[in-house]
């Protein structure tokens, strides 16, 4: 498993946000994983699969206005995993706000609501739905999918509502083959049929 530390961050606002950050070299990406129903250690096993170009961090926040801050306090853009409905929400405000400071997004069993598609500003999107997911149905990931510019939906099998948690393996080799290949012709990708990562 892998280690992470645990650190209190000020932000410009005066509120105290906890941040879980494992290590990663000096050039590596910041990936800002928000997730308010989990713990640190539900992410561990799926880190340590990760590529090492992101150095991954939790936050918890509780308002995209938060999220944002500590993004400005981070001083880059980062690269925005959200885990469920109200983390999706969460991101989605960033995205809207200042879409600069996110260069792409993932979103994991939660949903971008279709009042918000205009918002996300053609980010590339990276839509994770475990196959086995309550939360979440194939026709409503579809459904975003078609109407998100520049997404990607994939669907690993043996993952219910927390991939990165149920099989951390194919959730990570999808976050991995979407990082390595974000800047990819989109329109290859117009079919929505989800994709196996582990092929």
């Amino acid at each position: 498993m892998a280690e992470f530390s645990e650190v209190v961050v000020t932000l410009q606002s005066g509120v105290d946000i906890q941040v879980h950050a494992w290590a990663g070299h000096d050039e590596a990406q910041p990936l800002v994983i928000v997730a308010p129903d989990s713990s640190p250690g539900d992410w561990d096993e799926f880190v340590s699969f990760l590529n090492p170009s992101h150095a991954p961090l939790i936050a918890d926040v509780s308002s995209a206005l938060d999220l944002l801050m500590l993004i400005w306090e981070i001083g880059e853009p980062v690269l925005l995993l959200s885990q469920g409905e109200l983390a999706a929400d969460i991101a989605c405000g960033v995205v809207a706000a200042a879409p600069g400071a996110v260069t792409s997004f993932i979103v994991c069993d939660g949903a971008v609501s279709s009042s918000r598609v205009a918002d996300m500003h053609g980010i590339p999107t990276l839509i994770l739905r475990g196959r086995q997911s309550s939360i979440l149905s194939h026709e409503t990931a579809v459904q975003m999918h078609n109407s998100l510019a520049r997404s990607i939906l994939i669907e690993p099998e043996n993952c219910g509502d927390f991939s990165a948690k149920d099989n951390p393996d194919a959730a990570a080799a999808a976050v991995n083959w979407f990082i390595a290949g974000r800047d990819r012709n989109y329109g290859e990708f117009a079919s929505s049929e989800p994709i196996d990562p582990t092929e």
